[in-house]
C-alpha cells in the first residue's frame, strides 16, 4: 500500500512539475519516486508487516508476499525504463510531464490488480491501467502510425471491457457476491453451478485473454506494438503484461480453483494456439520490433501453463521468475533497438549487421537478452521456463511436450539478430552512439540476469 501511495503522490508532482521543469529534473523525480517506491516494497516484502493495512482494505486489497514480489517486478522493470527515457522520451517537449504521469499512474492500476480481493478492484485496476496506455500509445501525434496503434488500442480494449464485465455480472448473479473468497465458498458449496456461472467465467477468460494478448484476442498486439513509440511498446510489453498475468493467476487460484473443469479445457485450448501461432508467424517478420510483438504473444502462451495449474504448489513463483526474466530480458533488448533503430531510421534486422565490431557492448547486451528469451541454458530464461514447465507437467505433459517445440522454433527468429550482429559483416553499417544513461541500464540489466541465472531459487522463495 505505501507503494500505491507513493506512486500516487509522485505521479501528481510530475504532472504539476511538467509545467515549469527541466527534462532532467522530470526524470530525476519519476525515477526517484519509482526508486523509493521499490525500495518500500522490498523491505515490506522481506522485513515489513503489512497487517494494519491488509486489516484496513481487506474488502478490496490484500497485500500479501504475492502482490509485493509482483510490485518489486513492476517496479523494477520501470525503474530500468525510466533509465532510458532521457533519450527515449526526447521527441517530447512540453508533454514529457505529461507521459511520466500517465505511466505512474497505470502502474498504480497494476498494483490493484495482483492485490484485489474484490472484482470490483479488478475492473478498477485494468482500467487505471489501460486508460492511461490509450493516451501513451497516441503519444506521437504527428506520427500516422502511432494515431492508429492508439485507436485500435481504444477499441479493441472497450469491447475486451464489456466482455470482462458481462462475465463478472454473470458470476455475481451465480454466487451473490464480487468477493474472491465468497465466489470460492460458493462453488465449493455447490451454489454456484449451471450455464449461467460457466459462461462467466469463460467471459472472463476471454476479456483477461486480450489484455495478456493471448490467440484468438491478440490481434491488436502487432500493429500496436510496432505503432506506438518504442517506450510504450516496451512499457506495454513488459509492465502490462506483468500485472494481467499476476491478477489472472490470482483470481483462478483464489475464485476458480475449484471451479478448473469449466475453464481448464478453454485455457489449454489458448495456450497451445498463443505459442504455436504466434512462433510460428514470427519465423516471418523482418522488422525487429513486430518479431518482439510475436515474440510476447508467445510467452503470454507459456505463461497461461501457470494459470491451468492455479494454486498448486510452485506454480506462483515459477510465474513470478518467469515474469523477471522474461521482462529485464525484453528492457534489454529494446534498449538495444532503440539505439540502432532511432539513431538510424531503420528497425529490420539488417539494421544489425555487424553491430559486434562496431559496439561490442551493445552487441554482447542483446545476444545475452535474446538468448533468454530462446530459453537457452544457462540463461536465467531457461529456469523460468523449467520451472514453470514443471510445475505443469504432471497435468498437462502434452502441452508442455508443444511448449518445448515451439521453444526451439522460437531459437530460429531470435537468432536472426545474434547471426545478423555476429555473422553478417557489411561495409555500410550503420554508426550507432551509445547514450550514457544506456550503457547503464544494459549493464545493470545483463547483472541483474546474470544474479538470476546464478540463484535463481532467491526469487522462487518469495512466495511461500
Amino acid at each position: 500500500m505505501k507503494a500505491l501511495l507513493i506512486l500516487f503522490v509522485t505521479a501528481i508532482v510530475v504532472l504539476f512539475a511538467g509545467l515549469s521543469a527541466k527534462r532532467q529534473t522530470l526524470v530525476l523525480l519519476a525515477l526517484g519516486g519509482v526508486l523509493i517506491a521499490l525500495g518500500a516494497t522490498v523491505s515490506d516484502l522481506l522485513v515489513g508487516d503489512t497487517t494494519g493495512w491488509n486489516e484496513m482494505y481487506a474488502t478490496m486489497f490484500r497485500f500479501d508476499n504475492y502482490a509485493l514480489a509482483f510490485g518489486a517486478v513492476i517496479l523494477l522493470t520501470t525503474a530500468l525504463l525510466f533509465g532510458l527515457s532521457g533519450w527515449g522520451f526526447r521527441h517530447l517537449s512540453d508533454t514529457l510531464g505529461d507521459n511520466y504521469g500517465l505511466i505512474l499512474f497505470s502502474i498504480c492500476g497494476a498494483f490493484c490488480m495482483f492485490s484485489f480481493t474484490n472484482m470490483i478492484m479488478l475492473f478498477l485496476g485494468i482500467e487505471i491501467l489501460s486508460i492511461p496506455l490509450y493516451v501513451l500509445a497516441g503519444s506521437r501525434r504527428d506520427n500516422l502510425a502511432s494515431n492508429e496503434a492508439a485507436l485500435k488500442y481504444f477499441l479493441m480494449g472497450s469491447f475486451a471491457t464489456g466482455i470482462l464485465l458481462f462475465g463478472i455480472t454473470l458470476v455475481y448473479g451465480s454466487c451473490g457476491t464480487f468477493d474472491l473468497q465468497g465466489i470460492a465458498s460458493a462453488v465449493q458449496s455447490g451454489r454456484a453451478t449451471g450455464n449461467m456461472f460457466s459462461i462467466g467465467i469463460l467471459l472472463i477468460v476471454a476479456g483477461l485473454s486480450f489484455k495478456v494478448s493471448a490467440v484468438p484476442f491478440h490481434f491488436w498486439a502487432p500493429d500496436v506494438y510496432s505503432g506506438s513509440p518504442n517506450m510504450i511498446t516496451a512499457f506495454m510489453a513488459t509492465v502490462v503484461k506483468t500485472a494481467g498475468f499476476a491478477a489472472f493467476y490470482r483470481l483462478f487460484s483464489t475464485a476458480f480453483v475449484d471451479s478448473g473443469e469449466v475453464w481448464n479445457v478453454a485455457i489449454a485450448a489458448i495456450a497451445a494456439l498463443t505459442m504455436t501461432l504466434a512462433n510460428t508467424t514470427a519465423l516471418f517478420q523482418k522488422d525487429f520490433k513486430r518479431m518482439m510483438a510475436y515474440s510476447s504473444i508467445s510467452h503470454a502462451g507459456y505463461l497461461l501453463l501457470a494459470i491451468l495449474v492455479a494454486g498448486q504448489t510452485g506454480a506462483a513463483s515459477a510465474i513470478l521468475l518467469y515474469t523477471l526474466a522474461y521482462s529485464i530480458a525484453t528492457v534489454c533488448a529494446f534498449a538495444v533497438y532503440m539505439t540502432v533503430a532511432e539513431q538510424n531510421a531503420d528497425g529490420n534486422f539488417s539494421a544489425f549487421n555487424g553491430l559486434s565490431k562496431k559496439e561490442p557492448l551493445l552487441a554482447a547486451v542483446m545476444a545475452i537478452s535474446v538468448l533468454s528469451l530462446a530459453g537457452i541454458p544457462p540463461t536465467v530464461g531457461f529456469f523460468g521456463k523449467y520451472f514453470l514447465f514443471t510445475a505443469a507437467f504432471e497435468a498437462y505433459p502434452w502441452l508442455i511436450v508443444l511448449a518445448v517445440i515451439n521453444s526451439a522454433i522460437s531459437i530460429y527468429y531470435y537468432f536472426k539478430v545474434i547471426i545478423a550482429m555476429y555473422f553478417t559483416s557489411d561495409e555500410n553499417a550503420y554508426t550507432v552512439s551509445v547514450p550514457v544513461a544506456f550503457r547503464w541500464v544494459m549493464l545493470v540489466g545483463i547483472l541483474l540476469i546474470g544474479l538470476l541465472t546464478v540463484s535463481p531459487d532467491t526469487i522462487l522463495g518469495l512466495i511461500p
